[in-house]
């Protein structure tokens, strides 16, 4: 990336008052989790689970932001925290990266053939250019370029939420051919894996909507574009995953 300049080194931590959402995304996740689980009320406690994680996303998301603009702030270096994040979330995916590597060295050969290699590789190359537009508006914010920020931020939301649309439709294809989250090993491991990764895809639009939102309201410009490189670094790490989930669960069989 653009070296940083002097001024955005040392950006402002938030620190965030307390707040009920998490146990709401929790609760969310039990429901959604049970739903998944059962047999005969699959497509009705799973959709509830699905809307109440949305609904404490959209509130935690809401409220932080809503704090940030007025709560108080401590001097820190925010790359700094995001770098410690990332590599906690690497200790995360190498343990599901594992545990998938395991479940599928003890599966039937012909398990991943309803896998569709040519979609999910289009689906890499969306994710893949979301990325160099993360970069290009990286860029635009170094230099100050408003509208060329703007822009190259909403493309990269709109190639993020492409890329989830058509991983959703991979799915139902792979339900309706008999590979499910509940039937077999594999299943498990396949969804639980590669839906993690899309939950953090999703994450990661609704940053960049955010990020988005500041560009708009002219908060990003030269010496002040810290919360630009933040989002950049998450998004970049979501999309080196992928390229790793890619290549060992679809390439690799």
């Amino acid at each position: 990336m653009t070296e940083m300049t002097h001024e955005s080194i040392h950006e402002e931590i938030h620190m965030p008052g307390p707040s009920f959402w998490p146990l709401v995304l929790a609760f969310g996740m039990l429901v959604f989790a049970a739903g998944m689980i059962s047999k005969d009320m699959r497509l009705i406690i799973a959709p509830v689970g699905a809307a109440i994680l949305a609904v404490g996303v959209a509130g935690w998301l809401t409220g932080n932001i809503r704090e940030r603009m007025h709560g108080p702030t401590l001097a820190g270096d925010s790359k700094l925290a995001i770098w410690m994040f990332l590599g906690s979330e690497v200790l995360f995916f190498t343990g599901l990266i594992a545990t998938f590597l395991l479940i599928r060295a003890r599966a039937p050969a012909d398990v991943a053939h309803a896998l569709n290699i040519p979609l999910t590789a289009l689906n890499t190359f969306v994710l893949l250019t979301s990325s160099l537009t993360a970069v290009m508006a990286h860029d635009s914010a170094v230099k100050g370029n408003r509208s060329r920020l703007i822009l190259f931020l909403a493309l990269t939301a709109v190639l993020g939420a492409a890329f989830v649309s058509v991983q959703g439709y991979e799915y139902t294809r792979l339900y309706a051919e008999g590979l499910q989250w509940t039937n077999i090993p594999y299943g498990t491991a396949f969804f639980t894996l590669t839906g993690f990764h899309g939950t953090h895809v999703i994450v990661g639009v609704i940053w960049c909507l955010g990020v988005l939102g500041g560009a708009a309201r002219g908060v990003f410009g030269k010496g002040h574009y810290g919360g630009v490189e933040n989002f950049g670094l998450y998004w970049h790490f979501v999309d080196i995953v992928w390229i790793l989930l890619f290549t060992l669960i679809y390439l690799m069989q």
